[in-house]
């Protein structure tokens, strides 16, 4: 039995503040996947996937096996990361050896000696920014209090990427301004020291 404590709560609303001044949005992706194995009772393994326009890219995993896993699923279409981007669902397996969806998915997962999994959409601004897909190598782990951990951790995991994607639109904003500065002056530099000394002059007035 999973006991949430006051100090336990305030642990995982902490997660949306992952984001530290001097730290990449790629290293908050993945310290939020070392938290999900850390915070939510049951899971071991842990992988961020980040929606694109086509499918979706597995941005940060504690497992490699899991790249394969979601590869898997983005190149047969198929599969619970696919579902939940599409339909931004959650979607939870209790065991892989006797679930009867995504056959090819379960199998490989078994296969991988994951018996549980569970995916859950990250929001921001109502749209599913990505998913967090936790995994357990024993059966029915997520239920119960672990599922709602796992909810209340998937929602403070969507403010994180939020807030990561804000830092890097601004970083890259302001290097890409930086960088237009720094062009700007190297050329008026350049026009200062080829500009003939005679051009710089002040004229006489032709007289005929």
């Amino acid at each position: 039995m999973v006991e949430v404590t006051r100090e336990f709560a305030d642990r995982v609303a902490e997660v949306a503040q992952l984001l530290t001044d001097d730290e990449f949005p790629d290293d908050v992706l993945h310290r939020l996947t070392g938290l999900g194995t850390e915070l939510v009772p049951g899971g071991t393994a842990a992988a961020v996937t980040i929606a694109t326009e086509q499918s979706g890219l597995t941005f940060a995993a504690s497992d490699r096996r899991l790249d394969e896993l979601h590869l898997a699923q983005f190149d047969n279409d198929d599969g619970p990361v696919v579902e939940t981007l599409r339909h931004n669902e959650p979607r939870r397996i209790d065991d892989t050896a006797a679930e009867r969806r995504w056959p090819a998915f379960c199998q490989a997962a078994a296969e991988a000696s994951f018996r549980s999994c569970l995916v859950l959409p990250l929001q921001t601004d109502r749209q599913p920014a990505g998913a967090v897909a936790l995994y357990g190598t024993d059966p029915d782990v997520f239920r119960g209090a672990a599922h709602d951990i796992a909810l209340l951790f998937a929602a403070q995991g969507g403010t994180a990427v939020r807030n990561a994607s804000l830092y890097g639109a601004c970083r890259s904003m302001v290097s890409n301004l930086h960088a237009g500065l720094e062009s700007r002056a190297v050329i008026e530099q350049a026009r200062a020291f080829s500009t003939p000394n005679w051009a710089s002059r002040p004229r006489r007035p032709f007289i005929c």
